[in-house]
């Protein structure tokens, strides 16, 4: 796998860029909630990869 594949482009890099300055202004309690509620996203999109490769492979 190239290495490049897991570098962010520049828009993604901006995005996180603006993500850190709204961080910036949100109290601990909601960069928890908003971690967590990110988190969740992630695992159900991986479930939702797995689900596919899963079905594509048979």
């Amino acid at each position: 796998m190239d290495a490049k594949a897991f570098e962010l482009s520049l828009e993604q890099q901006f995005q996180l860029q603006c993500l850190q300055q709204e961080f910036q202004d949100l109290g601990r309690e909601q960069v928890i909630d908003y971690l967590l509620d990110t988190m969740q996203q992630i695992m159900a999109r991986d479930n939702l990869i797995r689900d596919l490769m899963k079905n594509e492979l048979l």
